[in-house]
């Protein structure tokens, strides 16, 4: 073999081999729930509501004593991720999926954004600042939709950078973006309004992880 055959077959070699392990530390492992288990996963709190898994599937349902959307949260620090999962509507009127922003991050109070869904419609809402009175929500993109009421669809959230897409089964794709979306996200927050929801195979895909520093706990809950 020819000493120029020999250099070019090493530089191929090495290029394959850094392609490998650049590949190999791009594909993050989903951390993956599929509420098989008498117990919610590891990390999976409970603000307000029911939120217990029952044949196979997370059963989460208001409760009137809270006076207060069902709110959970899935403790997995995060500044990029996909978020997939199933989801059906037993009775309740709404479902929320979305981010709070990690303490210090951000000079607001309150939640990030969420993807809203309904049985018949589903926005991209960035929720307002609950420290200024005159903050409000803001809606960024919606899709309305045939009522899908009993029926399991397929949700997926990505959340990377300042750009966020959603997609819900065949029915509707959303796309917006704000420069406060890139900031770091301790935890997945779920919410439901009214009634009952099922989910069922929730799929957490960080892409880019966070540090979260460790703050005084508050003795309110939060929602």
């Amino acid at each position: 073999m020819s000493l120029v055959r020999h250099r070019m077959l090493l530089l191929l070699a090495g290029v394959l081999l850094t392609l490998a392990a650049a590949q190999s530390m791009s594909a993050a492992e989903p951390i993956v729930a599929r509420f098989e288990d008498a117990k919610r996963p590891e990390k999976w709190a409970v603000n307000f509501g029911h939120w217990e898994p029952k044949d196979g599937v997370l059963v989460c349902r208001q409760l009137d004593k809270d006076n207060h959307a069902a709110a959970s949260r899935w403790q997995i620090p995060l500044k990029d991720a996909v978020i997939k999962l199933r989801l059906k509507f037993d009775g309740a009127t709404g479902f929320h999926l979305g981010f709070d922003p990690a303490p210090g991050e951000l000079k607001k109070q309150g939640h990030l954004y969420s993807l809203v869904v309904t049985p018949t419609q589903v926005q991209l809402k960035k929720h307002k600042d609950k420290a200024d009175e005159v903050s409000k929500d803001q809606t960024l993109a919606t899709a309305s939709f045939k009522d899908t009421a009993g029926e399991w669809l397929d949700i997926e959230l990505r959340t990377e950078g300042e750009k966020v897409s959603a997609t819900i089964g065949k029915l509707a794709k959303l796309d917006a973006s704000d420069p406060s979306f890139s900031v770091a996200k301790p935890t997945v927050v779920f919410r439901v309004i009214g009634g009952d929801v099922q989910l069922d195979d929730v799929q957490v895909t960080v892409l880019k992880a966070a540090e979260i520093k460790p703050v005084e706990k508050k003795a309110a809950k939060q929602d």
